[in-house]
Order: structure tokens, then C-alpha cells, then sequence
């Protein structure tokens, strides 16, 4: 498994994608977090899980937080992507 540093790639593309496949709560969550706040303000985060309840947290998340959940796809080999974008008032 990847150090969890290497699971955020740097966000080149307006985006980032957090690759939480394979974990299991609260490690998806605490990752999502991280770019969360590494993130700037109206960028998309992407979120690569395995766990079918993670998306489930994340949205809650993001309730809490105040992003924006954008929704949720299935990918390939059961891989969900949750989308969210980092709030516009992110002066938190």
C-alpha cells in the first residue's frame, strides 16, 4: 500500500483525486479532509473508494464542512468516485 502522502497527487488539473480504494473508514475520511483543506477554494476534489459506506461519510462530510457534494459514479472494478468541490467561504 502507498503512504498516505502519495494518495493526493497535486491538483495540476483544477482537480484532485484522492485515492482511498482499499481502506476502510475513517481513512477515507481523513484523507478527504486533508485535501480538503489543502485545496483551493472552488476546486473539485475526487474520491476513489472501495467501502460502500464511504460515500455515505463523505457526504455527511461535507454537510458538516459545508463543500459542496457533487454526487457519485461507479468507476471500473467497483471503485465509487465521490465528488466534491471545497466551498467558496472556505475561511475555515
Amino acid at each position: 500500500m502507498r503512504p498516505m502522502e502519495e494518495r493526493i497527487p497535486d491538483s495540476s488539473a483544477g482537480r484532485s483525486i484522492v485515492d482511498a480504494r482499499g481502506m476502510l473508514c475513517p481513512e477515507p475520511l481523513v484523507l478527504t479532509r486533508l485535501a480538503l483543506n489543502a485545496a483551493d477554494v472552488g476546486q473539485l476534489i475526487e474520491v476513489w473508494v472501495t467501502d460502500p459506506l464511504a460515500p455515505l461519510d463523505l457526504e455527511a462530510l461535507c454537510a458538516r464542512t459545508g463543500d459542496h457534494y457533487c454526487g457519485l459514479r461507479e468507476l471500473e472494478d467497483g471503485v465509487l468516485a465521490v465528488g466534491m468541490r471545497k466551498r467558496v467561504d472556505a475561511g475555515r
